[in-house]
């Protein structure tokens, strides 16, 4: 009696003695695969990938209303996420201040997470944007701790270090072909942005290369065992879920264990209107790193707390050097509007 190539059952002959290779039901999978593989889908076809879309687009819109500042109530800015305000970490992976960034941003998203979504599952792509959002937050401000960081691309970096350890060394259904160019793609894709990153080729200055690495690296703590052993097995892909969260935490609280203190006592000064002591600490961080425009901007934003137009101006001048494109802007054209009124 012959078997099935794939699972060994029994096949039935035919009235001609010809028996098929595979099963009903291993046909059938095999079938759903290849049409899975030849359709690009559509928005509804992929959940959790449109819905990180729709949040990032939303958030991104509503940052457009007048007097509704997203960018200082999400970004990741080190002294304000490390001294307790821990939502920053999530948050500013949704957050976007230019219409370029986040058009690029939401393409990456929908090219990779179209594929994790079919390679790993729904919920699954959606806590790995999460987790490796997370983890560029972390790696950025560990890494520069007056840093105002904001973007999807931590997170997309994270998705495509999954799909790339995934692919690699696990065990997903996909074809030897297939496997091939995407991880020939998936590694183009990284070292191209990396080398940007770094501000090769003249692009890419005002990138956060240490975000994109933080990401990348929680993304291939991930994507190896729910490649290697999880795609299967809900069990196991909890595990690994809970296991990279345990990281970060462990990450996030050893940061605050080092550099808390310094934070707390910057965001109390802050909030307590006690703007002379957050004046002078980004003073001395733009000091020692004058490419940073959100900085400039943000010492801008105390100057004018305290009275200072002279000085707000000259940091939104500083900080528009850097980025044409600068939220500060707006805020500079406002404080020369009324000191044109005045005179």
């Amino acid at each position: 009696m012959p078997n099935c190539l794939k699972c060994g059952a029994e096949l039935a002959v035919n009235e001609e003695g010809v028996a098929p290779v595979l099963c009903d039901r291993c046909a059938g999978k095999a079938t759903t695969r290849a049409r899975r593989g030849l359709s690009t889908g559509t928005m509804r076809d992929f959940p959790a990938t449109t819905t990180l879309l729709a949040i990032n687009l939303a958030v991104y819109i509503a940052g457009l209303l007048p007097g509704l500042n997203v960018a200082e109530w999400g970004a990741n800015f080190g002294p304000l996420t490390v001294g307790g305000q821990y939502w920053r970490l999530v948050t500013a992976g949704f957050v976007h201040e230019e219409l370029f960034h986040i058009a690029f941003n939401m393409w990456c998203l929908w090219s990779l997470g179209r594929l994790a979504e079919r390679l790993f599952g729904k919920w699954q792509t959606f806590l790995i944007y999460l987790l490796t959002g997370v983890g560029g937050s972390l790696l950025s401000i560990a890494y520069d701790p007056m840093r105002a960081e904001v973007g999807a691309s931590g997170a997309i970096f994270g998705i495509a270090g999954a799909l790339l350890a995934g692919l690699k060394f696990g065990n997903l259904a996909i074809s030897t072909a297939e496997r091939r160019s995407i991880i020939s793609s998936m590694i183009f894709f990284v070292g191209v942005n990396f080398a940007l990153g770094t501000g090769a080729f003249g692009f890419g200055a005002r990138t956060d290369n240490m975000c994109h690495l933080g990401g990348f690296v929680t993304g291939l703590l991930i994507g190896l065992p729910l490649g290697a052993f999880a795609r299967n097995h809900r069990l196991y892909q909890l595990a690994t879920i809970l296991v990279t969260t345990g990281v970060l935490f462990a990450a996030g609280r050893q940061l605050v264990q080092e550099r808390g203190a310094q934070a707390r006592a910057y965001r109390a000064a802050y909030e307590a209107q006690d703007y002379g002591s957050a004046i002078d600490s980004l003073k001395a961080y733009t000091n020692d790193n004058p490419s940073d425009d959100r900085a400039l901007a943000l010492l801008g934003d105390l100057y004018l707390r305290t009275n200072q137009p002279d000085q707000a101006i000259a940091a939104y001048e500083r900080a528009l050097k850097v980025n044409p494109n600068s939220n500060a802007k707006a805020k500079l054209d406002h404080l020369r509007g009324a000191a044109s009124q005045e005179r």
